[in-house]
């Protein structure tokens, strides 16, 4: 690569790469289509960041006619993603744009009349532009599909599919956590020179940076100590999951809590905001102002917990989340995998993880998590010696601070001569005009 590309990804981070990079980035870099399989925060945002610049670099585009598409299945993750890459793209001085639903496509279309070297966007907006032919696909050279499982699944696969057919000549770049046999085949169909690279997890023997280490200098032990993505499911079995997770968010610096629908959002976080906890809440239905304002809020430390759908479950990175619950069992077990690996990103110590479920759904999500991997230990909440177990293995209470109310302003004593009541009201007669 040139010396500016180089410099620019030193700019982002520095070290040895990770596995997945160290496997992965000559074929990204080289040109072919790949599949990168690895854990989440391995690094794998960087590996088609590095690879879209260099082959995009040293020559212009035209207005319209990106030359190299990103796709991510969430507004969020595309704006994370297409940071990056501009990170990177600043030392070939490339120009990156977003385009996501939820604003109008008006707005897209004045972007694009200036060039866009490579546009990142959602696979519904992205095709709705080729359709209007606003985006030409002609000189694609880079098909990125970020969370390709996903990408490939039942909300999203008529677009992704449209968006390979559109770009055939296009070398393709697909990366996730999770890919079975059938990902893999659908890539090689249209693809069939495919390479796939696989990385089942970060080497235990590396420690975490010490940046990292200065960060949590002081914090309070919560019984995992490992680097990379979580390796334990704690279970609390009870027949009032929301109940626990209300417990549970006292005892959250940073923490994200998934519940299976929209409709529990609102309320497990008022349940949550009751007992003096920060809370945040978000789900897809929200308008993009919103959905950026409560994950900043997060990211800041507004607020301790974040009560969320899958909407956060895949991609976003967030530092130092010290805590994944899942209220209520998760759709599969690749969503299992995704929303843990919210924690314990890259070389980060793993948090805690855990799963407040009912009786009858422990098994099922147990099986998953031995199925992905992790360790489980379970812990019913109505037994004895439950309080116990949740401090060792969850981490204890944070005291709330008392909020101060502001104090009522004096009553104003009422003169002598005030009447008690209301005063009369007066009627305004105007005054007549005199005659000239």
């Amino acid at each position: 690569m040139s010396v500016p590309i180089r410099h620019a990804v030193s700019g982002v981070v520095s070290g040895d790469p990770s596995p997945v990079q160290a496997v992965a980035l000559a074929d990204a870099v080289g040109g072919a289509d790949l599949l990168a399989v690895a854990p989440t925060g391995s690094g794998k945002t960087l590996v088609f960041a590095i690879g879209v610049v260099h082959r995009l670099a040293g020559s212009p585009s035209l207005p319209g006619r990106p030359r190299a598409v990103v796709v991510a299945p969430t507004r969020e993750l595309a704006e994370q993603s297409a940071e990056v890459i501009a990170q990177v793209g600043a030392g070939a001085g490339l120009k990156v744009a977003t385009f996501v639903g939820g604003q109008p496509i008006k707005r897209d279309r004045r972007a694009l009349i200036a060039p866009v070297d490579v546009a990142v966007g959602t696979p519904g907006r992205l095709t709705d532009l080729i359709r209007a032919r606003a985006v030409s696909p002609a000189d694609v050279r880079v098909l990125v599909l970020d969370e390709a499982d996903h990408l490939l699944g039942p909300s999203f696969v008529d677009e992704t599919g449209a968006l390979l057919d559109a770009c055939p000549g296009a070398g393709l770049v697909a990366t996730t956590a999770t890919a079975d046999a059938d990902v893999e085949t659908r890539l090689r169909a249209s693809r069939p020179g495919l390479r796939v690279h696989r990385v089942d997890s970060v080497p235990p023997d590396r420690s975490p940076s010490p940046a990292a280490s200065e960060r949590r200098t002081g914090e309070t032990s919560t019984g995992s100590t490992t680097t990379g993505p979580p390796r334990r499911l704690i279970i609390l079995s009870s027949p009032d999951p929301e109940g626990v997770a209300v417990r549970l968010a006292a005892r959250c610096t940073r923490g994200l809590f998934f519940v299976p629908r929209r409709d529990a959002v609102d309320a497990l976080r008022s349940a949550i905001a009751d007992t003096g906890v920060g809370v945040a809440g978000v789900k897809g239905s929200d308008s993009p102002a919103r959905r950026s304002a409560a994950f900043t809020d997060l990211a800041s430390g507004a607020v301790r917990v974040l009560v969320t759908t899958d909407l956060a479950g895949r991609g976003l990175d967030i530092e130092d989340i010290g805590h994944v619950v899942h209220v209520g069992p998760p759709h599969s077990m690749d969503d299992l995998v995704h929303r843990s690996g919210r924690t314990g990103r890259g070389l980060a110590r793993a948090g805690v993880v855990a799963a407040v479920l009912r009786p009858s759904q422990v098994e099922r999500v147990a099986e998953q998590a031995r199925a992905s991997g992790m360790s489980v230990e379970t812990v019913d909440v109505s037994g004895r010696g439950a309080d116990e177990a949740i401090n060792r293995l969850v981490g204890p209470e944070i005291p709330t601070p008392a909020v101060r109310r502001a104090p009522a302003p004096p009553t104003r004593s009422r003169r002598p001569s005030q009447p008690r009541g209301s005063a009369p009201s007066r009627v305004h007669r105007p005054k007549r005009k005199k005659r000239s």
